[in-house]
């Protein structure tokens, strides 16, 4: 049997729709920490259905891991530790830490109190 590439905890997951990023009307991105870098899976499926059901099972099972591991938290404060939304996204030119680099165009992510950035969105 083969084994998974990668064992992900399901408290440092997000997952959010993403279809134009993906360029699929049924595309999800998670990401994750690994090693104190954030990474990126990008997945969609032919049926809309299927990529909802992904993203609520993804909330279902974090529900229920911080419900075990805050007992006293109530349903709202729990809820907003679920999955989240990018608050911004887009490209932006950035130039090296001397400045005598000419600007590069990068794609950016502001995620909770994370700045990212990558050579391309996905």
């Amino acid at each position: 049997a083969k084994e998974p590439k990668i064992h992900v905890k399901i408290d440092v997951i997000n997952a959010t729709f993403q279809p134009e990023k993906i360029g699929n009307p049924n595309g999800l991105q998670i990401t994750y920490l690994k090693d104190n870098k954030t990474r990126n899976i990008f997945v969609y499926h032919e049926s809309g259905k299927e990529v909802v059901d992904w993203f609520n099972a993804i909330r279902s099972v974090q529900f229920h891991y911080l419900k075990v591991a805050f007992p006293i938290a109530s349903d709202n404060e729990i809820k907003n530790r679920l999955t989240r939304n990018f608050l911004k996204e887009g490209y932006m030119e950035k130039t090296g830490p001397k400045q005598r680099e000419a600007f590069k165009k990068r794609w950016f992510t502001l995620d909770h109190r994370r700045l990212m950035y990558f050579k391309d969105p996905l």
